[in-house]
């Protein structure tokens, strides 16, 4: 681990504030008119960016990064893309900022979103951080490796997973997140998005996190950091006069992140959060027609008495919704093909390799088609 990630990481884990009062950025600027330290700090961040491409867990997705850069860009028009925003392929609700100006938010917090607007409060947050140079006002040594020893490569690779699992906003002062709070709700509510969904981009992530118990050393797992954002964000928004939501927009860019998010909880085996998601009818209708799928595959996972019946309906309702999507063919084939219902099985699976026929799997699928004769 060099030490300029050691150097990052002490940073993002949370410190002491040391620097004296410093002046927000009003504009751009430029790593070589930084006092050394600052400067520093940004050289850190500018290689911790390099190790997260190379590690591969950048979201690959161009109309994803600018829609994302498109809604940064308008919260703080100033900085031009100078507040650079770019998905990862993270399950965890989180998101965080570096000294440098570069955002990352993961696929995990994106598809619990609702709209736009609740995208813009995160970003705004973040934003805020960066502009007013809060890594620089808490600049300290590590002081929890505990921590750092059991998130080091989370996401698979070393160093980054710990910064990836890490919020910015975890290791940040009260005093610091709630000017981030104040200072992002003014440019929610300036770039005319709607300021009552402020609070409700944290108030469902409150319940899903107390009903499935999560307790990870995460910004969005913890409740008391939580409740402060919808403590600050519901007063400031009691008064506020509507702006835009963005929730069709919103819903049509996080298609694939909605589906590749459902897929890694999938394979996670997090079938209680995918059943407390999609069981909810409000939210079900964020989430493309293929989710009756993952519905239907984590209640055969959760496999309590009924479960199968209710994972046959959802099986055939992603047929129906969407009748493209091979996997749901696959899944219904299997379930008939185990209750020993082998004439409803054989046209399932001739549809599933018809629709995939690269499979993986083909030879299995092609071995129970046999057995069905």
């Amino acid at each position: 681990m060099s030490p300029r990630l050691l150097g990052l990481l002490a940073l993002i884990l949370g410190a002491t504030a040391v620097a004296d009062e410093v002046v927000p950025w009003a504009y751009p600027v430029s790593a070589v008119s930084l006092e050394r330290e600052e400067k520093n700090l940004w050289a850190e961040a500018e290689e911790f960016d390099k190790a997260l491409e190379r590690s591969g867990k950048l979201r690959k997705d161009p109309a994803l990064n600018g829609y994302l850069q498109g809604v940064m860009d308008k919260l703080y028009p100033e900085f031009g893309g100078k507040v650079r925003v770019r998905a990862l392929d993270s399950n965890q609700l989180n998101a965080f900022a570096l000294p440098n100006g570069s955002v990352y938010i993961n696929t995990g917090l994106l598809a619990r979103l609702q709209n736009e607007a609740q995208l813009a409060t995160v970003l705004a947050h973040e934003g805020a951080h960066f502009v007013h140079r809060h890594s620089y006002q808490q600049i300290e040594n590590a002081k929890n490796m505990t921590v750092v020893a059991l998130v080091v490569g989370m996401a698979g690779v070393p160093i980054v997973g710990s910064v990836v699992a890490l919020s910015s906003m975890s290791g940040f002062s009260r005093e610091h997140e709630s000017e981030a709070d104040h200072v992002g709700y003014r440019r929610l509510v300036a770039a005319g998005y709607s300021a009552r969904e402020a609070p409700k981009t944290f108030e469902h992530l409150i319940a899903e996190i107390k009903a499935l118990d999560i307790n990870e050393p995460f910004f969005f797992a913890s409740h008391p950091k939580l409740q402060d954002r919808v403590d600050i964000l519901g007063e400031l928004a009691k008064d506020a006069v509507n702006g835009e939501a963005g929730h069709e927009p919103y819903v049509m860019a996080m298609r694939d992140v909605r589906l590749f998010a459902l897929q890694e909880d999938l394979d996670a085996y997090r079938y209680k959060q995918l059943i407390l998601v999609l069981s909810d009818s409000e939210r079900r209708r964020e989430y493309p027609p293929e989710a009756s799928f993952f519905l239907g595959e984590a209640y055969r996972l959760r496999n309590q008495e009924g479960d199968i019946d209710l994972a046959k309906r959802e099986y055939t309702l992603s047929i129906e919704l969407a009748p493209g999507f091979a996997s749901a063919y696959r899944a219904l084939g299997l379930l008939h093909y185990k209750r020993g219902e082998k004439k409803l099985s054989t046209p399932l699976f001739k549809r599933y390799l018809e629709l995939a026929p690269a499979a993986p799997d083909r030879e299995y699928v092609e071995s129970y088609l046999k057995e069905n004769g």
